[in-house]
């Protein structure tokens, strides 16, 4: 009998526990020693097939402000730190959304996590950004691992930053539209026209940016400990170079930045093949039917293309600039102009051969010609040959069909 009762008594305890269950147990407290040990944890797993991984991440589907929410709070999750952020699903001052919440109690641990995480994905944005993170000044103890860059909200948009070069150029992992499983990778800073399309004005929120610590969250950002407007007094006209400046160990020399630019312009023409396909293959799933404002948003690249050109345009810029100061290998000089006045080939092993279609091939100097020439169409109801400015456009259904 006794043992019956005790029996009972235990399953009670045992459930009432179950029922009242965290996301997961805040253990310890974000610190200093916390902090470096985040920005490693950024710095050694965090990439561009993070989701992929084993865990209670595995396969979802992101776009780029979920990206930045789940590199906080994942690493929260994995050491018993809280993760706190502003609930922007209400007006009520102080009301906060926090890995304590208990909604998912029934829930194993690992599906908690998970749930917990595609709820901030659900309630998250680059708009409730600000209210998460703070400007931080620019410099190696303050700009690092795990900070993020975030654009104003004309162009919504946000990378992670997974580590800076020696050269100080930033490793930035990032989602984008259409949300999907696979990240993107850059290594160069996002033009300063895109990050800031109204001004250098700390009022954007615009540029570098911290998360905030828990106690921070709700206050004015100027009381945040670490808050600098450092940044926005940095010269318009050269921006990202005077960061890379700050952040450099050691100078980037004109070939080390000619070839980074020609891999970022080659990988970025090859990351808008699978956009696109999936854009016409959408399109071709609807019939006559025109996309809606989701599907629109999801499939058109209107930033996407303003950011290869602006990649292709840093290229002309800057091996401008290297061929003044002179002392470019021929091979590089080679690749560079061969790109420029778009006579580059298949043979040459260090051409970028863009398979636009099965079977069917753009070189690197032909999309440069296209997209600095404006011919690429980020439309989604225009065909496969008028998205790649092959074919004037708009399509018939294009000129019908709203823009939004």
């Amino acid at each position: 009998m006794i043992r019956t009762i005790l029996t009972s008594l235990l399953a009670l305890v045992a459930t009432s526990t179950v029922a009242n269950a965290a996301v997961w147990e805040t253990k310890n407290q974000w610190d200093a020693s916390w902090e470096a040990q985040y920005q490693d944890w950024v710095a050694r797993e965090w990439d561009k097939d993070f989701f992929f991984k084993p865990g209670p991440m595995k396969n979802a589907v992101v776009d780029c402000a979920d990206t930045v929410y789940t590199m906080r709070a994942y690493f929260a999750s994995l050491n018993g730190l809280p993760f706190v952020m502003k609930d922007p699903t209400t007006r009520t001052a102080g009301a906060t959304v926090t890995n304590e919440m208990t909604r998912w109690d029934s829930q194993e641990p690992e599906k908690r996590i998970r749930s917990f995480i595609r709820y901030i994905h659900g309630i998250g944005s680059t708009a409730t950004l600000p209210n998460d993170t703070y400007p931080t000044a620019i410099g190696r103890s303050t700009l690092h691992s795990g900070s993020l860059i975030a654009t104003d909200r004309a162009n919504h948009h946000s990378w992670t930053i997974k580590l800076f070069s020696q050269t100080g150029i930033p490793t930035l992992i990032f989602g984008s539209l259409p949300a999907r499983t696979a990240l993107y990778e850059r290594n160069d800073y996002p033009s300063t026209s895109y990050i800031f399309p109204r001004g250098i004005r700390p009022e954007t929120n615009a540029g570098f940016r911290n998360f905030r610590q828990p106690m921070d969250i709700g206050k004015p950002v100027h009381e945040v400990t670490g808050y600098s407007l450092e940044q926005y007094s940095l010269p318009h006209n050269r921006w990202s170079r005077a960061v890379q400046r700050e952040m450099q160990q050691i100078e980037e020399t004109h070939e080390q930045r000619l070839v980074r630019l020609l891999g970022e312009a080659c990988k970025g023409a090859k990351e808008r093949v699978d956009i696109v396909k999936g854009a016409i293959t959408l399109h071709a799933g609807i019939g006559s039917r025109c996309m809606n404002a989701r599907e629109y948003d999801d499939q058109s690249t209107p930033n996407r293309d303003l950011r290869m050109k602006q990649t292709f345009e840093d290229l002309a810029s800057s091996y401008q600039e290297a061929m003044n100061a002179s002392g470019l290998t021929a091979r590089t000089q080679g690749l560079v102009t061969a790109v420029l006045s778009a006579t580059n080939g298949a043979s040459d092993p260090g051409n970028c051969q863009v398979e636009y279609s099965p079977g069917k091939t753009l070189t690197l100097g032909q999309v440069y010609q296209l997209s600095v020439g404006d011919k690429l169409s980020h439309n989604p109801h225009d065909t496969l040959e008028m998205r790649w400015g092959l074919q004037a456009g708009p399509s018939a259904k294009a000129r019908s069909c709203p823009v939004y």
